[in-house]
């Protein structure tokens, strides 16, 4: 199978869109070349139900060592075979969805993004959102057939490895922020070799630009915030006005949220990199952090 590959790093193709539980079920009914993926992270609730047509799959199976540094993305090649196994093509639409509508499907839709998937959707408020709207389930599992993704054209505008964190440390017009909690940003807890967060950086926790809900059967959820509820703070360090955002946490997953947040929700600029290396990579270097 020959596979085009171009590195494409002005525009992308992709967008991240969120989906309802009430768009997804129409789209269920008229969409064809479509592929959803149940990211919750045990299989059992899979069994128990899950929303039809839905493959289940650990968000993990995404991830893997980079020169014995653990979870990173996986390599590009590796990504696409996987996702040929799938079902996907170019010209697919992927719907993602975890539980609760966390980040973990906002990370891989980060991936997707990466290679300039087109049509990419996140479900809003998760398979607990979906439940509480009384939409149908199944434990029936689809039928897939494998697809050639074909041609995919490489972002790199939106990735920032050790070497691209380590140029921008001192750049006035490069903001770092750290979507983990502030007990970890201050150092006060945590499991790495180093402690704190890059010198530098400015906090702002995921879920703080998330409001949570619980649905008829006690399961809570993550919906986000009013934009202008959230932008303020944003706009406040300067992003939309010329200056690039690096986004790190502790090893990638919750900067999805936030990467999405930043450049889809609220539309503020497309200078926006995960560093997927995060905390998990940062804290083994020897440069600047604080405390």
């Amino acid at each position: 199978m020959s596979i085009l590959i171009l590195f494409f790093t002005a525009v992308s193709f992709g967008e991240i869109r969120l989906i309802s539980p009430e768009e997804l079920n129409n789209m269920l009914k008229k969409e064809k070349n479509l592929v959803i993926l149940d990211l919750r992270r045990s299989i059992k609730d899979y069994w128990k139900e899950h929303i039809p047509g839905a493959q289940w799959i650990h968000f993990e199976a995404f991830r893997f060592p980079n020169n014995g540094k653990p979870a990173f993305f996986i390599p590009v090649e590796i990504f696409i075979e996987k996702l040929e196994k799938l079902g996907i093509d170019r010209n697919t639409k992927v719907v993602l969805y975890d539980a609760e509508g966390s980040f973990i499907p906002f990370y891989v839709a980060w991936g997707l993004d990466y290679i300039s998937h087109p049509e990419i959707y996140v479900l809003h408020g998760g398979f607990n959102h979906w439940k509480d709207k009384d939409l149908p389930t199944t434990k029936d599992y689809p039928k897939v057939k494998p697809k050639s993704y074909e041609t995919y054209k490489i972002n790199e505008e939106i990735r920032a490895d050790l070497s691209y964190v380590k140029k921008s440390l001192m750049n006035k017009n490069v903001i770092f922020l750290d979507a983990r909690t502030p007990e970890l940003y201050e150092g006060k807890a945590g499991f790495w070799k180093r402690l704190g967060h890059i010198k530098g950086a400015v906090n702002r926790f995921w879920k703080q630009d998330f409001e949570e809900r619980v649905n008829k059967y006690g399961k809570r959820y993550y919906l986000l915030k009013p934009k202008e509820d959230i932008s303020l703070f944003y706009e406040s360090l300067g992003i939309g006005k010329g200056k690039e955002v690096i986004l790190y946490c502790g090893q990638g997953l919750m900067s999805g949220a936030t990467y999405y947040v930043i450049k889809y929700y609220l539309s503020l600029t497309d200078k926006v990199r995960l560093y997927d290396g995060s905390w998990n990579e940062y804290s083994q270097t020897s440069l600047p952090k604080e405390p």
